[in-house]
């Protein structure tokens, strides 16, 4: 419980301070190039509805998929993060988070709840002018679209997708 507290600080803080100085921007769905979708670990996953929807985008997804109870990772065609990946405050781990600082999205689709610190981190970390998320609990989400099925992935990407073809910029 203290470690949990202590990370929710941490990552408040470093929210905060980025910020101040991360710039903003609403992207039009025909100017979007790369997102990076992180995704949790979850008993109803259906990995080819996901992978069929990520391909009808006709956009470049890269997905991180977090299965922080797992010693190894389950996809090898998605960027997985397994127990060994985490700290002892269930952060990601500092050369993970390095690798992420280098690449640049247009968006992050965080589709993970709250509660979910590691999936925090790693939009956080991840460089995008749109971060998108399903709860302002954080203030990191720029767009935040709520889930109507609590469980159901395919149908939550399908509204994020939805309003980010609205975006007109």
């Amino acid at each position: 419980m203290a470690f949990k507290v202590i990370t929710r600080f941490i990552l408040k803080f470093k929210i905060r301070r980025d910020n101040l100085t991360r710039k903003r921007k609403f992207i039009s769905w025909d100017k979007v190039e790369k997102i990076a979708l992180i995704i949790e670990k979850h008993n109803s996953l259906n990995k080819s509805a996901i992978d069929k929807l990520l391909e009808e985008s006709k956009k470049y997804i890269e997905v991180f998929y977090i299965e922080t109870d797992s010693k190894e990772h389950t996809f090898g065609d998605w960027n997985c993060f397994s127990k060994k990946d985490k700290s002892l405050l269930n952060l990601p781990k500092k050369f993970n988070l390095n690798e992420l600082t280098l690449k640049n999205f247009d968006i992050v689709i965080n589709t993970c709840d709250e509660n979910n610190l590691f999936a925090t981190a790693l939009a956080l970390s991840i460089q995008a002018q749109l971060k998108c998320g399903e709860n302002k609990s954080f203030d990191l989400a720029d767009l935040i679209i709520t889930k109507k099925q609590a469980d159901n992935l395919k149908n939550y990407l399908d509204d994020t997708f939805k309003y980010l073809r609205m975006i007109k910029a």
